[in-house]
């Protein structure tokens, strides 16, 4: 995947803030190894360790307790101790403390609480966090449940406003992390989705999914194949992996939606319009953005407010919100 990209075009190459956390990426696999990355390289993947009084995310979901209080965030069980941790501001991997471990688990059941209170597809009744990449257990009335989790059903019930989700839709997704919010779309419906990525976390998406979802519905990454070629493979209930250059060689209008989470603000700027604009023609009916309301990017000198998000006709606005669990970040449906 790593040569492959090398060879497209300089506008698909990684600016300089993700030749870093590729670098990081790569050192946090090496040395605690794959089998351990929900611990480690997922916390560069829109996975946040909130367990500071100051951190908004954490504000918040006090301030929605205080306004409805409930028993729901107070009865999760951490199992273990939360330990093996690995974020980008520290050398080495550590634990929680006892008092960070009961805050973040407080965290999790807020944020969980908060997507089962917007789920009308009965998500969170019957999905869990997968054990697959060691994530820290937290139990809720028997059910392990994440951060992770949580914040892909919140996204997929927003993205099901549009009216476009369901058997046979075809989805496209900029940067999926580790595949989090791929596998809610799996388990909810036979969607084909297909996920466009820089490795390490394109092939950590790829073994991720071909692990929870089993090899048979997954189309594994290839490299040089035409589009006429890969077509036949893309299915109801598949999900595809591809480097984002790939991206260029699907019709426009292919996909029924695409969407992108906490990407475009880390892209030198022609590289994310670029990006908006492919994600624009590509689909012909939905498009999702989950981004930072306003985030500067030093290492390649871009700053990105969500005014510089709008799409040309025929693309409306048809819905926006600060997101309900990260108020740094915004949420837009929009649709042709």
């Amino acid at each position: 995947m790593r040569r492959d990209l090398a060879e497209a075009p300089d506008l698909y190459q990684p600016g300089h803030f993700w030749d870093g956390l590729v670098a990081s990426n790569l050192e946090m696999l090496r040395s605690e190894g794959i089998d351990n990355f929900k611990r480690t390289v997922s916390n560069n993947y829109y996975n946040w360790l909130a367990t500071s009084l100051r951190d908004p995310q954490i504000q918040r979901a006090v301030r929605r307790w205080l306004e409805r209080p409930s028993l729901a965030p107070l009865v999760n069980r951490l199992t273990e101790r939360p330990e093996g941790l690995r974020t980008t501001d520290r050398t080495q991997s550590y634990a929680l403390s006892r008092t960070a471990g009961w805050r973040y688990k407080f965290f999790v059941g807020a944020a969980w609480e908060a997507a089962r209170q917007s789920d009308t597809w009965g998500l969170t009744d019957r999905l869990s966090e997968p054990l697959v990449g060691n994530p820290i257990r937290i139990e809720h009335r028997g059910r392990l449940i994440s951060q992770d989790l949580a914040n892909s059903i919140i996204e997929f019930m927003y993205v099901a406003r549009s009216g476009v989700v369901g058997e046979g839709c075809r989805v496209a997704e900029i940067g999926a992390g580790y595949g989090r919010l791929a596998y809610v779309f799996a388990e909810a419906c036979p969607t084909t989705y297909c996920i466009f990525d820089i490795p390490p976390a394109l092939g950590v998406a790829q073994e991720y999914l071909t692990a929870v979802l089993g090899p048979d519905r997954v189309v594994r990454y290839a490299a040089g194949e035409d589009f006429g070629a890969i077509e036949p493979r893309l299915k109801p209930g598949s999900v595809a992996f591809f480097t984002p250059n790939q991206l260029e060689m699907f019709p426009d209008g292919w996909f029924d939606c695409a969407q992108t989470i906490s990407t475009l603000p880390e892209m030198p700027a022609q590289q994310a319009q670029h990006y908006l604009a492919l994600m624009s023609a590509k689909s012909r009916r939905a498009l999702f953005l989950k981004q930072w309301k306003a985030w500067h990017n030093p290492a390649d000198d871009v700053e990105l407010a969500e005014r510089h998000y709008a799409l040309p006709a025929p693309w409306h606005l048809r819905a926006r919100r600060t997101d309900p669990i990260q108020p740094a970040f915004f949420n837009q449906l929009w649709l042709r």
